[in-house]
């Protein structure tokens, strides 16, 4: 059977740096202190994309269909099930490093904001239309308890989705946030430490970047769609 580590979203257990103590685990209502180092760090990154926008086919009249952009980011029923009417659970490319070939599957959920209610506070209010993400709960499957305490394992990604524009000139802008906090097991012990710590910061390092830029091109695609069907209608 393939070991599975599944991960639920606790963010309020994360710190933005890196560093080294003990995890602490309930056993039978008593405390267990084990020595296990713990690491954290945090990861965030922009991308700005090109928007080409068109009289009449503007983003923000690209993104008032959210039934469609629903299907433009989970185009494939076999790797992606809808929970309800705002969670989907997508199942991602694996992801090899070194030792470590994982497949993970998360449940996210995406949410349309407009007019500045409700935005992260980096957004600025005169952004039209946002469209966020956030990644509720993961499923590691490759990277067990024989890796890291899964008690101690916490992981949390939202990412916002947006047009820029200033002037004449239009962007999609992209930006993300990973924070990541774990216990590595003591079966590992025998890897260095600074090995460990790089090996995972760049697992998950990959896999955030191939989330943005799975949700970005399929969005982009889409959008260059939607323009082509705009000036059709046009030209009729």
């Amino acid at each position: 059977m393939a070991s599975v580590l599944t991960v639920p979203c606790q963010p309020q257990l994360l710190k933005k740096h890196r560093f080294h103590g003990y995890c602490h685990t309930k056993a039978s209502s008593n405390l267990v202190i084990r020595n296990e180092k713990t690491s954290s760090f945090s990861y965030r990154s922009t991308v700005n994309v090109p928007l080409y926008e068109l009289p009449g086919a503007s983003f923000d009249q690209y993104m008032d269909n959210k039934h469609r952009i629903i299907q433009a980011v989970f185009p494939d029923k076999g790797t992606t099930k809808q929970l309800n009417e705002e969670e989907w659970r997508i199942k991602m490319p694996p992801i090899q490093c070194l030792f470590l070939n994982v497949q993970p599957t998360a449940d996210v959920r995406l949410t349309f904001k407009s007019n500045g209610e409700g935005y992260p506070p980096n957004i600025p209010h005169h952004i039209t239309k946002i469209l966020e993400l956030h990644f509720l709960r993961w499923e590691l499957q490759g990277l067990s308890s024989f890796y890291m305490d899964p008690y101690n394992f916490n992981l949390d990604v939202k990412g916002t989705i947006y047009p820029e524009r200033r002037g004449t000139h239009s962007w999609l802008k992209n930006q993300t946030e990973m924070k990541i906090s774990f216990c590595v097991s003591p079966t590992m012990a025998f890897i260095p430490e600074n090995v460990l710590q790089d090996t995972f910061e760049l697992v998950f390092k990959t896999m955030l970047d191939e989330v943005k830029k799975e949700f970005q091109g399929r969005l982009l695609a889409d959008y260059s769609r939607f323009k082509r069907n705009k000036l059709n209608k046009k030209s009729v």
